[in-house]
């Protein structure tokens, strides 16, 4: 169960969840129920798949005008798609909210342990303080019905113990398939010095989290500086108009192209392509492309959030958030050194992400709670 999944309504929403329920299905018969508010439609809609061991039931309900009738959506949404699963051994619930109701709501249903996988930014700091009382009383009854909590990483298992102070929390970060993200076959051997340095990001360009201003004004602060021998590729699932309208008026769109969407595997030729990747946002949980973009062995740009919250030297460079002179340096020092990096012991690091242990981790996971 997951507050966020890929749907005819977010077609990209929690695709990395979507990937490691996959995942999980290599080894385990796995049901997914999600539910999600579709505004086109007057009546509840149910969408009943099978792939291998995986099964997903998507289940599309009206919008609902107020609170309670949100919730009473929501609600209808859920038996509905339990009345079709007979039979379970385990729930695996996904980002307390906004559905953490339904998750109390299979635990009361199947009585069977309930293990929280945590991979949202709501337990930084301003997030707890501006919950609702919706929310505060959902996360009373979802530590109580708890039988154990994972989190992505570090960072966030720091920021949630604020909530959960009394629990044992382990870590389950996001896996690769790190057949697919792999460094290029055919490198060069000397670069050409010449060559313009490569950079890529890849985001939902969402402006409260991800910065992508400060990305463009770090390009115009080196374009300013007469530091021009450079390229940047943005990739993103979503809409980019508005940034592309902003490049323009920073007169930098020689130097800043836009692409996307895209799917993962399609995304690999440009993290093949570049020279280095580039993060810069002001908070991030887990960021799984910094771990794609160490697997196909390039150093990373990036702020000091998620798995670079204490990012070794030989990873890459770390930069000030929302600072876009501090990125600009980076990416100046990275223009000038980034031959200094070796590719294989970066891909090394990513190993730490590969299905096959996140796969293992979750097994002892379950192993410990039955």
């Amino acid at each position: 169960m997951s507050s966020w999944y890929p749907s005819r309504v977010s077609p990209f929403l929690g695709n990395f969840i979507q990937r490691l329920a996959q995942l999980i299905a290599t080894k385990y018969q796995v049901s997914v129920i999600y539910t999600i508010a579709d505004e086109t439609i007057k009546e509840i809609e149910l969408v009943d798949s099978k792939k291998g061991n995986l099964r997903e039931i998507i289940v599309y309900h009206p919008k609902g005008k107020s609170f309670f009738q949100k919730l009473r959506f929501q609600i209808l949404a859920f038996n509905k798609a339990a009345k079709r699963i007979e039979k379970v051994d385990f729930i695996h619930a996904n980002v307390i909210f906004t559905k953490g109701l339904q998750f109390l709501l299979a635990k009361r249903k199947y009585k069977k342990p309930l293990l929280l996988l945590e991979h949202a930014s709501y337990f930084r700091k301003e997030k707890r303080e501006s919950r609702s009382v919706y929310e505060k009383l959902i996360l009373f009854f979802i530590r109580r019905k708890t039988d154990h909590l994972a989190v992505v990483s570090e960072l966030l298992k720091s920021d949630i113990a604020f909530d959960f102070p009394d629990e044992s929390i382990s870590i389950l970060p996001y896996h690769l398939e790190l057949s697919l993200f792999e460094p290029k076959k055919q490198k060069v051997e000397m670069s050409d010095s010449n060559e313009p340095t490569q950079f890529i990001h890849i985001s939902t360009l969402d402006e409260a989290v991800k910065d992508p201003k400060g990305i463009l004004d770090a390009c115009k602060v080196l374009v300013k500086g007469g530091q021009t021998n450079f390229h940047l590729t943005i990739i993103s699932d979503e809409p980019y108009s508005k940034w592309e309208t902003y490049l323009y008026s920073k007169k930098i769109t020689e130097y800043v192209t836009f692409k996307g969407p895209l799917k993962w595997d399609e995304l690999v030729p440009y993290y093949q392509n570049s020279d280095a990747f580039i993060l810069f946002s002001k908070y991030e949980t887990f960021s799984i492309v910094l771990a794609e973009a160490w697997a196909c062995g390039l150093p990373v740009i990036t702020t000091p959030v998620g798995i670079a919250k204490d990012l070794k030297p030989e990873l890459g460079y770390q930069v000030e958030i929302g600072n876009p002179e501090s990125l600009a340096k980076g990416m100046y020092k990275m223009m000038n050194n980034k031959d200094k990096f070796n590719s294989t012991v970066i891909r090394n690091h990513a190993k730490l992400f590969s299905k096959e242990h996140v796969l293992k981790t979750y097994k002892q996971l379950i192993d410990s709670m039955n």
